[in-house]
């Protein structure tokens, strides 16, 4: 009979990789993944076929993380502005309380190597957030404009409003504001 996994030395796996992909990308080598959370090479590939699930099961780590900053308590019933606002808020202060995962979940998305399945994955959480700015198009509020590209601008801003806040933390609130300010003038009808 199998051993069972053991959920800690899966964790470590995820938190190693995350730490070698913040270093090195995607190139990072399994070898050195496993060296870092202290187990055998073969360790690794007990508890992820490839290298390249590994990267899939991080980067769905990775998005489960700001789901469960972002998603709850979301205001449903508000107005578009206001739920706007709790979204870039809810990234930005999810940005800056976990700044490896930004970067990583960043160099993983942009790297090429998240299918197109696990991205689907990573956006179900997420419904909420895309039936808002769908409806705000098809009511005149925000921009016409594809659903990803209005993401693609709240995810820029944010993030020059967390590199702000990261350089002048004493000025945290007037960047938020101003970050605000300018996502929603860049994204409204």
């Amino acid at each position: 009979m199998a051993r069972p996994l053991s959920p800690e030395k899966r964790g470590a796996l995820l938190l190693s990789a995350m730490q070698a992909v913040a270093e090195l990308g995607v190139m990072a080598s399994t070898s050195s993944i496993a060296r870092r959370a202290g187990v055998a090479d073969g360790t690794l590939f007990t508890y992820f076929s490839s290298k390249e699930v590994l990267f899939q099961e991080l980067y769905l780590h990775l998005k489960q993380s700001l789901v469960t900053a972002m998603m709850s308590d979301f205001p449903a019933q508000a107005d578009y502005r206001q739920r706007m606002e709790y979204i870039f808020n809810r990234y930005v202060s999810w940005g800056l309380n976990n700044a490896l995962e930004r970067v990583v979940l960043a160099r993983l998305s942009a790297s090429g190597q998240v299918t197109a399945d696990t991205r689907a994955l990573g956006a179900q959480p997420f419904q909420a957030v895309s039936r808002t700015m769908e409806g705000g198009v098809e009511d005149g509020v925000l921009i016409d404009a594809p659903i990803s590209f209005i993401s693609s601008v709240i995810e820029s801003i944010a993030t020059t409003t967390i590199e702000h806040i990261e350089k002048s933390p004493e000025e945290a609130d007037g960047h938020r504001q101003l970050g605000f300010h300018m996502l929603w003038r860049a994204i409204t009808a």
